[in-house]
């Protein structure tokens, strides 16, 4: 039998402490540069000297391994250290070069919002429309994974919108990462809306989340609507009690896809009291909205509404029809439409993608 392999860290420190593709970018004008450098927990940054020659910024490193450094927490093994470098003149376009181990070492230039130094004493403003501190840490200490995803979306703005992204393999010799760690974090940008797959054909830069007032989901500006189900129920208790009608009532109901382009977004079934509109079965016309149908056919006026939000997975039925996963989160609005007398006009259920959907809300201090 052959003998087990066994490595000493302490041994390889000097020579494997740096580990996959380390990011900087330039501030105050494009005079000061930030280096960030991944390296094993426990390995700090003794010493470096910067030189400044011609077209080139050359960064070199010293690393030492911290005696009686503590491990790293369960399931990480990396971690963030930030320098910030005062230049003699701007960076304009020259290049940097990082070596260290007496080897040059990956590095990218990144937008300053993708990563947030991560050892500074100063805080850092965060990106208004991402996480505080791009989502590290105070200690710097972040998984593999979630650099990763951090250099995917960089790579995402520069291709833009549509674009195929190279292959796991490519992106692996790329960014100096195992496909497994890549493959998580590709997965976590699918869930988030920012990747899409598809099958057989690669992975692709999504575009943007539509944006929609969380009050009427099925107004979204330029959507379309697929008409699913449009029949006639007898109320159970609880929609006749939202409806203002007895159980057993008649009640309409209307189930439809909204689409953006050919992308299924959302998933609306609103139930309606026969009574008060015997014709909508016979009249209703998907082409329009359901709210505008109601306005310019039935002469309603919505005036207020009570709404509720919570995250669910589709159901096997659901998800078929909205072209996803069993897995993908959804999120689920409750609504109950009045008209200016009080009188409820339609209860609606809307699933909604996730992964497609930005909700608006806007607020009115009275």
């Amino acid at each position: 039998m052959a003998a087990p392999i066994t490595a000493n860290f302490e041994t390889m420190a000097t020579q494997t402490s740096i580990v996959g593709t380390s990011a900087w970018w330039t501030e105050n004008d494009d005079r000061d540069l930030v280096v960030q450098i991944t390296h094993h927990v426990g390995v700090r940054l003794a010493e470096r000297s910067v030189r400044e020659s011609g077209g080139e910024v050359r960064l070199e490193l010293a690393l030492s391994r911290a005696k009686g450094e503590e491990g790293a927490p369960d399931g990480v093994n990396a971690m963030l250290s930030t320098l910030n470098i005062a230049l003699r003149q701007r960076m304009a376009g020259r290049r940097l070069k990082v070596v260290a181990e007496d080897e040059p070492k990956q590095i990218v230039r990144v937008a300053k919002t993708n990563f947030v130094p991560a050892q500074t004493t100063r805080r850092t403003p965060s990106h208004a429309d991402g996480p505080v501190r791009a989502g590290i840490p105070e200690d710097g200490r972040v998984p593999r994974y979630y650099q990763a995803k951090g250099l995917l979306q960089q790579l995402s703005q520069e291709l833009g919108e549509g674009a195929a992204l190279p292959s796991e393999r490519e992106l692996a010799e790329r960014f100096g990462m195992a496909r497994m760690t890549l493959r998580q974090a590709i997965g976590e940008l699918v869930l988030e809306g920012r990747l899409r797959r598809r099958h057989g054909s690669g992975t692709f830069v999504a575009s943007p989340k539509a944006v929609v007032p969380l009050t009427e989901p099925g107004e979204a500006a330029e959507a379309t609507r697929k008409l699913v189900t449009l029949e006639e129920l007898r109320a159970d208790a609880a929609v006749a009690a939202e409806l203002g009608i007895r159980a057993g009532d008649p009640v309409v109901h209307v189930e439809q896809i909204l689409l953006t382009g050919d992308t299924p977004m959302s998933l609306e079934s609103a139930y309606l009291s026969a009574h008060r509109f015997p014709a909508l079965r016979d009249t209703y016309d998907a082409a329009l909205s359901l709210h505008t149908h109601l306005r310019e056919e039935n002469d309603v006026t919505f005036a207020q509404a009570e709404e509720r939000v919570e995250t669910v997975l589709a159901t096997p039925r659901e998800a078929g029809l909205l072209g996803t996963t069993l897995a993908q989160p959804m999120l689920l609005v409750h609504r109950v439409s009045y008209d200016p007398a009080g009188n409820p006009v339609e209860r609606v259920r809307t699933l909604i993608r996730g992964d497609r959907y930005s909700l608006a809300l806007a607020r009115h201090d009275s």
